[in-house]
């Protein structure tokens, strides 16, 4: 599998895309409904180890053809 790593988006970028928030973003991707690229990050987390969490640009546009539901 090839990533083409300068075209990785962060959640704020897909919630634009998806015109929802960045917290629904990370929440669909811990669910598993949005695929996405994830690795531990340095430093501390509150609740859980802290991890970059990042999404190709083909895999949030298979979720939207996945979810579209013509009327």
């Amino acid at each position: 599998m090839n990533i083409d790593i300068e075209n990785l988006l962060d959640a704020r970028q897909v919630s634009k895309i998806l015109r929802c928030s960045a917290p629904l973003v990370y929440k669909m991707a811990e669910r598993g409904q949005l695929a996405c690229i994830r690795w531990d990050a340095p430093g501390e987390g509150t609740q859980r180890p802290r991890t970059t969490v990042r999404f190709r640009l083909e895999d949030i546009r298979s979720f939207i053809d996945r979810n579209h539901h013509a009327a």
